[in-house]
Parts: C-alpha cells; sequence; structure tokens
C-alpha cells in the first residue's frame, strides 16, 4: 500500500493541535506563557495557557479549555463561549457548531458522568444529543465522520449509520469486521479508511472487500472531518502531516 502524504505546516513552537479545511491550516500553539492560534502560518490569537483543542466549524473556528468552549471569526474575534461539561475527548464539527463527546461515563464524583453526547453552537448554547447517542450506542468514544454529509459508528452492531443534519438517520450498512479496536475512520465515495492500533483497514463498498495492512501512526492523528483532499492528519511536535491511502485496482 502506497501512502500519498504532505507537510501541511511547520512551526518552531510545540503544536498542541491543529485542524484542516480545504486550503486552511489552523494550529493552536504552546507559547512562551501564552497560547497563540496560527491561521496559514499568521498568528491570529493569543490566548492564556490551558487550551487544547481546535477545531475549524462551517464558517469560524473553536477552541477548547477545560469545560469552556470558545468560538472565534476566522480572524481571532470572539464570538461566543459556553460551558459544554468536563472530560470532553472530542469535537466534531457539525452543522454551525460541533459535536462534543466524552470521556468519563461510568466515572463517578461530582459533575462527572453527567453528559454523553452534546451539541453546541454560537448563539445557541449548548444542546443535549443524548437520545441520539443511545439509539445509536455512542456511549464511548464516539467516532464520526464526513459523508453526505454525515456518519457514525455503531459499535453494538458493527454497522456504519448515515445521518442528516437533523440527525436522522438515512441508511445504516453492516460492517464486515469487528469494529470494537477503530480508533479513526474516513470516508469516501468507493471506501472506507479505519485505522486501528497498527493496522490500516480498506473496505471496498461496491466489493464489500477488505483489505488489511500494518500502519504506524502516532496518538495525534485523526480524520480530517472538512473537505480535503486528504482523509487524516497526524500531529507531530513541530509539524502537520496529512496523509490518504493511494488508490488501488
Amino acid at each position: 500500500m502506497q501512502i500519498m502524504e504532505e507537510i501541511v505546516f511547520t512551526t518552531n513552537y510545540e503544536i498542541l493541535d491543529a485542524d484542516c479545511k480545504k486550503g486552511d491550516v489552523i494550529a493552536l500553539l504552546k507559547g512562551k506563557g501564552e497560547n497563540l492560534v496560527r491561521l496559514n502560518g499568521e498568528t491570529i490569537l493569543r490566548l492564556p495557557t490551558g487550551h487544547s483543542m481546535i477545531r475549524w466549524t462551517e464558517n469560524h473556528f473553536c477552541l477548547l479549555r477545560g469545560p469552556i468552549l470558545s468560538f472565534y471569526t476566522p480572524t481571532g474575534e470572539l464570538m461566543d463561549e459556553m460551558e459544554a461539561g468536563p472530560c470532553i475527548s472530542d469535537l466534531f464539527p457539525f452543522k454551525n457548531g460541533v459535536i462534543c463527546t466524552y470521556s468519563d461515563q461510568g466515572v463517578f464524583g461530582e459533575g462527572m458522568g453527567k453528559h454523553i453526547l452534546n451539541y453546541a453552537e454560537p448563539g445557541k448554547g449548548v444542546t443535549s444529543l443524548e437520545d441520539f447517542a443511545l439509539r445509536h450506542h455512542l456511549l464511548y468514544d464516539a467516532l464520526f465522520a464526513r459523508f453526505k454529509p454525515y456518519a457514525c459508528i455503531d459499535p453494538s452492531k458493527d454497522e456504519l449509520i448515515f445521518f442528516n443534519h437533523q440527525l436522522k438517520m438515512e441508511k445504516s450498512i453492516k460492517i464486515p469486521f469487528h469494529t470494537g479496536n477503530v480508533l479513526a475512520f474516513a470516508l469516501t465515495y468507493q471506501s472506507g479508511v479505519f485505522l486501528e492500533e497498527e493496522r490500516m483497514r480498506i473496505w471496498k463498498f461496491q466489493t464489500n472487500q477488505v483489505k488489511e495492512y500494518d500502519f504506524q501512526w502516532n496518538n495525534h492523528t485523526r480524520a480530517i472531518f472538512h473537505r480535503h483532499d486528504y482523509l487524516f492528519m497526524d500531529i507531530a511536535d513541530h509539524h502537520i502531516r496529512v496523509f490518504t491511502p493511494a488508490a488501488e485496482d
């Protein structure tokens, strides 16, 4: 298997997180006593330390600092901020905001285990998606991908669930392997690419054929959630790489 790849961002600062959409790379950096946000290499925002995640939304970007989500314009102007709960494990761009997934299910303590899945949008606040999460068994480490327009994995049934902007299921497809070890996935019209620890699976939809490959990737590898020429990105200390498996006959 060949990998198509490209380095899209480099810096002397430590990269805490980053996100890509076609033509734009936004990065959250660890500066000297501050956090920096750079868009395509230009600093647009200087902030207190403690920020951990950055994501593009449809028309803006958001930053996570503890339980607080802050939304900004592409030029770095604050639009809105809100408390989305502790132990947020990932942010998935959805409509004009982000879906928040959590890592504290089954953990007991004050304020712990309170959230399953939420949607946060500037100007509208935080909305619970608990019914959607329970319906599709998205209780732990929920995984989403962008695809006409969205998809997620139901791990209890090893199914790929396609849903629309109203969170209504449009169809489901049985995945021909166990998905419990999948850590990230991305979809094209022809296939699905699933990353597991030290392995990549490519599932061809038309033939239902699955090929497996040995594959090494780091803990900061994830799917690119926006339209892009590549499917995945990984974040090293000082550079960002995007990659996708090359098409095979």
